[in-house]
């Protein structure tokens, strides 16, 4: 997949400081584009979104499941004149790309990975202000403004996504006064409620299981897809037991995907749920959890591995069918 645009010392180097608005570089993010004439009805075939009503303003929000209806990983995706740019994590985008070059080749269908972008997050409580300095616009919540060589992809008020060039990603690396660490980011992505599938957790999980559907990213009036069969049997079946959770703890440590979760049941502790995605920022955990989804109030839980840290459930900024 593609090479970095930012060296591992100049990322080493970027601050975690949480009081101000902030530019972070995203070199796990990358962008895998598609084009061909049957671009958008074959992923209208692949992927739980209605892809062939994407226009050129918005941006949208999917899973890529298997034939059993698990999450190879979630994306996001735009329009790029007549291709598609398909933007998701790295451990994402490879799995999801070797599934649909597989299928593609029914297809009148290319995939190219596209070496020269960069993938970069603006956040913050004046995240607006930062994209004013880099005389980007400032499309509403949920579309997509498009400057040069820039996508603007707004995922929330104060949290966006930025596909740009890698030329323009050397300019903004010079910008010190407004750069912070990923994890600053990736924490925000995480208070946000947004889930990305790390590897261990690849073909573990049906979209409702990561809150897919409120997150806008399941279309369930659209034709058949793969994996659509389980998918719409979570919702009309009531099929699912299982959702994502905020949580937050205070350790030094980072849990990695697929690690364990543990909760009280009388005297003993139980395996109750694993991590999905976690960020620790001068000792505050930001985690997302996958748990049973009739979990009680003020129930306790805590790390198996580290069963001194416990972790307390934050309310997510929607609500949940």
């Amino acid at each position: 997949m593609q090479s970095s645009w930012i060296s591992a010392e100049q990322l080493a180097h970027l601050s975690n400081d949480p009081q101000r608005a902030f530019l972070s570089p995203l070199p796990a993010f990358q962008v895998l584009r598609i084009g061909g004439p049957d671009n958008r009805r074959f992923l209208q075939g692949q992927v739980t979104q209605d892809v062939l009503h994407l226009s050129a303003a918005q941006w949208l929000r999917g899973a890529h499941c298997d034939a059993k209806g698990k999450m190879w990983g979630t994306f996001y995706l735009s329009s790029h004149g007549d291709d598609l740019l398909w933007l998701a994590f790295r451990d994402e985008l490879q799995a999801s790309a070797a599934q649909l070059k597989k299928y593609g080749v029914f297809s009148k269908v290319t995939f190219t990975d596209e070496l020269t972008a960069a993938v970069f997050g603006v956040g913050g409580s004046d995240a607006v202000a930062v994209l004013s300095q880099l005389s980007l616009p400032v499309p509403a919540v949920g579309e997509l403004a498009a400057h040069g060589d820039s996508q603007v992809l707004a995922l929330a008020a104060d949290h966006y996504l930025i596909i740009t060039s890698r030329d323009t990603a050397q300019q903004w690396l010079q910008l010190t006064d407004l750069l912070a660490a990923p994890t600053r980011w990736l924490a925000q992505h995480i208070e946000h409620g947004i889930p990305y599938v790390e590897h261990a957790l690849q073909a573990e999980y049906v979209p409702q299981q990561l809150n897919l559907q409120a997150l806008n990213a399941i279309s369930f009036t659209k034709g058949c897809y793969m994996g659509q069969e389980m998918v719409a049997r979570m919702k009309y079946l009531g099929k699912n037991k299982r959702a994502m959770y905020l949580l937050h703890g205070s350790t030094e440590t980072t849990p990695i995907a697929g690690q364990d979760i543990e909760m009280a049941l009388e005297s003993n502790w139980r395996r109750a749920g694993v991590v999905v995605n976690a960020v620790n920022i001068h000792g505050d955990l930001h985690l997302l959890a996958v748990l049973p989804n009739d979990l009680e109030p003020g129930q306790a839980l805590r790390l198996a591995e580290e069963p001194h840290t416990s972790l307390l459930v934050r309310p997510l900024p929607y609500t949940l069918d």
